[in-house]
């Protein structure tokens, strides 16, 4: 696999990442739902992408004049909530809140749907950092001595992760590509039985999404942050180097995301509403600062540039799939 192809859509997200920094009030849109309107999240209730749809969802309603009632169906990688509503009426009352996972599903398991033409993307409502972390029994401190080690002991570090094809599962895959190494996955059921892991040393290395525990076990020493994978520090962790300090080339960024989708077809005065409904909630002070709270960067794209961004994630992580030869448990 060329390096290229791991290089992420970014300049499709940064055109539409501005909007939702000066977003004005929303104008009376052209469409109204006549009965509530469902957001489905692949996820139980409770983790990142529960608590983003149900604070989007609670601004969103006053906007539209109707309920958005978040719904939880969790299973199958997320799949299950993106295939009910790819089988839904293309009439806006049913979206899904897209995450990470809905990039990398279609190159791990065969979908019943087109996630290019049976989803109609709205908006990416965010972007997410991920953490690269490691317990304090292990042999390394720091990015260099971690990859010194895996080139001197194939194999021998291991990295515990949510799951398969999580970002957890593909951030290392990536790194351990593009650096020419080998380390060991070790699944868990879920992020909080893999922290807990490599809190107990059971395990060297984990990658998470930042976590009000995690930045308290990284300030008590009771996890080593290595460097969060982006080209700049987090304003939460400023010990924790950036990725591009380790000298790995802007190919290593990883970040997780959420955004909104509607039925393919959906006509586009209903997705211009909705779109209007999503960047002014998430641009309201109250909104916009609970979710920043949680070290999440709000984007607020429009339809085409998250559609373009959707599509980059597809490519990119079916490049890691093939590269590390990942197949769906």
């Amino acid at each position: 696999m060329s390096r290229a192809t791991l290089i992420p859509g970014r300049r499709a997200w940064l055109a539409g990442a501005g909007a939702v920094l000066a977003m004005p009030a929303l104008a009376q849109p052209a469409w109204r739902p006549d009965q509530p309107i469902r957001l489905l999240a692949g996820f139980a209730p409770g983790g990142a992408v529960d608590t983003v749809a149900r604070l989007l969802a609670q601004a969103m309603g006053p906007l539209l004049g109707q309920q958005v009632l978040v719904e939880n169906r969790p299973g199958a990688g997320a799949n299950l909530a993106a295939e009910a509503v790819a089988r839904s009426a293309p009439n806006g009352l049913t979206l899904l809140m897209g995450a990470f996972a809905h990039g990398v599903n279609p190159s791990l398991m065969r979908l019943n749907y087109d996630p290019l033409s049976d989803l109609a993307p709205i908006t990416q409502v965010s972007m997410v950092p991920t953490l690269m972390l490691s317990s304090p029994q292990a042999p390394f401190a720091s990015v260099a001595e971690a990859l010194a080690y895996a080139r001197a002991h194939p194999g021998r570090l291991t990295y515990a992760s949510g799951g398969v094809g999580t970002t957890s599962h593909l951030a290392p895959e990536m790194l351990a590509h593009l650096a020419g190494v080998r380390f060991t996955h070790v699944p868990y059921r879920g992020g909080s039985p893999a922290m807990q892991a490599v809190l107990a040393g059971d395990v060297m290395m984990f990658f998470d999404n930042p976590q009000p525990a995690t930045r308290g076990a990284v300030e008590e020493g009771k996890l080593r942050g290595l460097a969060v994978m982006q080209d700049r520090r987090l304003a939460d962790y400023p010990a924790v180097p950036a990725i591009a300090e380790a000298g790995l080339g802007g190919e290593l960024t990883v970040q997780s995301w959420h955004g909104v989708f509607a039925r393919g077809g959906t006509p586009a005065p209903v997705i211009a509403a909705l779109h209007g409904a999503i960047t002014a909630a998430i641009a309201e002070p109250t909104t916009r600062a609970r979710i920043e709270a949680l070290s999440i960067t709000l984007v607020g794209s429009a339809p085409s540039a998250f559609g373009d961004f959707y599509a980059s994630e597809i490519i990119r992580w079916a490049g890691v799939v093939r590269a590390a030869g990942i197949r769906a448990e």
